[in-house]
């Protein structure tokens, strides 16, 4: 087995972290003083309601430190991660961020209001600063869309709880559901939101420093997320989703999905989420991408655009038209928008299991063609240099060494452990010697202390394999099937890890280094 790399050109050195000046900065971690748990309710589904809107609004404990005494695992994966990636600054900067504590002065109740608005102002003021956004047009561009943004989806988050709740016939009273909204909206800024302005602080940074382009959403005008149409079917659409994902939530009821096949993996007949169909419909494709941005109340793009950071590594220097990659389970394909938008000319190849979340993704695909480079003409069956292919990550119908970059976005957390180890394998199997793999994912125990504690408590949402998964070593997992661990970034929940492929020099280089020296 190959031990992962001890140097590093200088130009991917272990990065240090920048001077970053705003008020969330390096907060300082807190144990668990809670430990409380759920008042008792006289209805059934309430604690779970409340449940969800916490995880929404980060106003559970994860925002505190846990004692590691009550853990089984004696390493945190973040622990051997350290050993073994070069790690982006953003690790360390995210390890030690809480945005409560970063928050203390203004949140402190018993300190005098001038203080406490004189504490905002300077948060304020330090934020601007650092976020550059008075500095150009360019950056008032980025925070102004993003900022909107996120106000989208939070309003979403609020009214689509609220309703939910309405239509369950439970807390109907008026002053119930505004306490609760108000409620949302305080710890809404304390937690998510503030993740998010760090989140982009973040992408914004990447952006800056030339790793990847501007979102082509935010700088395409004409782009249909603009159309209060478009937005008012989407909000409809996750509205509708939201009450029924959270009738069943609370009544605990898990459903297969509605087809079956010989060639569908047990695992992927689970209706993950609770959603409806799991992720073997059009209507679960569709509003897949409304759920999940207001989950994270709008960042989700920016966490993966980490992946940009880590494959622009690779990318430098190299003609993207020689280059062919391939996303595994590419669900709706808005991320390898994305990824086409930085490279139009690359070839590309995505899969998925569900061909529902395939057509969803050559619509996508097709869109970004249309609004950003029409007269581009490449190969595939749109003619913008994207290949469809209905396979299983444990089993990809992809000729060996053939792909120079292979990536994949959210799916391990997904995958039961025999499934996990079979898709590495294969990831490495089509990529080309000094190919590189990057897999980007939920963030893991040890990547942010503040949120040990409840970290695993996304796995009740249907998600049977997540407490497993972010106790896992990824590292040497990739490593059993011959590649060698490179680089980690972190962006809020969200980790990317790099890997690469020894080339046959690599591998002689290797074995010479290890032969005893002569006397």
């Amino acid at each position: 087995m190959l031990v992962c790399r001890q140097a590093r050109i200088a130009s991917r050195g272990k990065a240090t972290t920048p001077h970053v000046r705003l008020a969330f900065q390096q907060g300082a971690r807190r144990r668990n003083s809670h430990g409380q748990k759920p008042s008792s309710s006289r209805f059934a589904g309430t604690r779970t309601m409340a449940a969800l809107e916490d995880v929404v609004t980060m106003k559970d404990d994860r925002l505190d430190t846990s004692d590691r005494s009550d853990r089984d695992t004696a390493v945190y994966p973040a622990e051997l991660d350290a050993e073994k990636f070069t790690e982006h600054w953003s690790v360390e900067f995210w390890k030690n961020f809480s945005s409560r504590e970063a928050l203390k002065d203004v949140l402190d109740e018993a300190s005098p209001v001038s203080d406490r608005l004189r504490a905002f102002q300077e948060t304020v003021t330090k934020a601007l600063s650092s976020s550059a956004i008075l500095q150009s047009t360019e950056a008032a561009q980025y925070w102004a869309y993003h900022a909107l943004r996120s106000g989208f989806f939070s309003v979403q988050a609020i009214l689509g709880l609220s309703y939910a709740r309405s239509a369950a016939n439970r807390d109907s009273r008026s002053t119930d559901v505004l306490t609760r909204m108000e409620a949302i909206a305080r710890n809404g800024w304390q937690g998510p939101l503030a993740e998010a302005c760090m989140s982009y602080y973040q992408d914004y940074e990447n952006i800056k420093e030339g790793r990847y382009t501007l979102p082509w959403d935010m700088v395409t005008t004409s782009h249909r997320q603009f159309n209060p149409l478009y937005i008012a079917r989407k909000a409809a659409a996750f509205v509708t989703e939201a009450t029924d994902t959270l009738r069943r939530r609370e009544e605990g009821r898990v459903e297969d999905v509605w087809i079956k096949g010989f060639n569908i993996p047990d695992y992927f007949q689970n209706t993950f989420h609770y959603q409806t169909d799991g992720w073997m419909s059009s209507r679960s494709a569709q509003v897949y991408e409304a759920s999940t941005e207001t989950l994270f109340v709008g960042r989700q793009d920016a966490m993966q655009r980490t992946t940009l950071l880590l494959l622009s590594d690779y990318m430098r220097g190299k003609d993207a038209s020689q280059i062919k990659a391939l996303e595994v389970a590419c669900g709706t394909g808005r991320f390898a928008t994305f990824v086409k938008d930085n490279y139009p000319s690359l070839d590309l190849t995505v899969t998925d299991l569900s061909p529902f979340y395939l057509q969803e993704a050559r619509n996508n695909l097709k869109y970004w063609k249309r609004k950003r480079s029409p007269s581009l003409s490449l190969s595939g069956v749109d003619g913008n240099g994207v290949s469809f292919i209905q396979t299983p990550a444990e089993d990809l119908d992809i000729p060996s060494e053939s792909m120079d970059v292979v990536y994949s976005v959210y799916l391990f957390h997904e995958l039961p452990a025999e499934s996990q180890e079979k898709a590495a394998a294969e990831m490495a199997r089509v990529l080309k010697p000094g190919g590189m793999v990057v897999l980007t994912d939920s963030a893991q125990l040890g990547d942010r202390p503040s949120m040990d504690a409840t970290l695993g408590n996304f796995g009740d949402f249907n998600e049977p394999f997540y407490r497993d998964y972010i106790e896992r070593d990824l590292g040497a997992l990739f490593e059993s099937v011959g590649l060698v661990c490179d680089s980690k970034a972190l962006n809020s929940t969200t980790k990317s890890l790099s890997f690469i492929k020894p080339s046959a020099e690599d591998e002689t280089k290797e074995e010479d280094s290890n032969l005893p020296s002569e006397e």
